[in-house]
């Protein structure tokens, strides 16, 4: 059977396509998306599985995890996404939610430094209202993360 990945803006996107396809699947696999809009593009891919609701779940990702750079007032970097964001599968439906130890984000208009408490706030608040199965916190060195997980 032939998967069409025209449609696949990114490699993450034709990745998780590939992985989630009855066909060709792939129950063990992790792949880090470009951006927000990429990730939620993946996530789309996968449409439901299980308790997994795509549109709640981006729902859900716009409210808790959609914070952006601030360097200073005249960076042109500012506005990019603050977060990491990784789809996947271990045996069901993971995602992990990363970001630099160190930094500052625009929240909701304001300015304020992003902490690991700000972090598990809104982590703990999307996978209770995304009804995530599993949300565990982390660090690999370099990155705090959040891995989410639903059976």
């Amino acid at each position: 059977m032939k998967i069409k990945l025209n449609d696949c803006l990114t490699s993450a996107q034709a990745v998780t396509k590939i992985c989630y396809n009855e066909d060709t699947r792939n129950l063990n696999f992790q792949i880090e998306c470009k951006d927000l809009n990429d990730f939620k593009e993946c996530i789309n891919t996968i449409k439901a599985y299980n308790a997994f609701d795509c549109k709640l779940v981006n729902e859900k990702l716009n409210k808790y995890a959609n914070f952006r750079i601030f360097y200073n007032l005249d960076n042109p970097n500012n506005g990019q996404d603050f977060l990491k964001y990784n789809i996947g599968r271990e045996g069901s439906v993971v995602m992990y939610i990363k970001y630099f130890k160190i930094g500052f984000c625009k929240e909701n208009g304001e300015i304020t430094e992003f902490t690991q408490e700000l972090f598990e706030k809104n982590m703990k608040a999307f996978a209770k209202e995304a009804k995530a199965d599993e949300c565990d916190f982390d660090n690999d060195g370099c990155y705090n993360y959040c891995r989410l997980w639903w059976d």
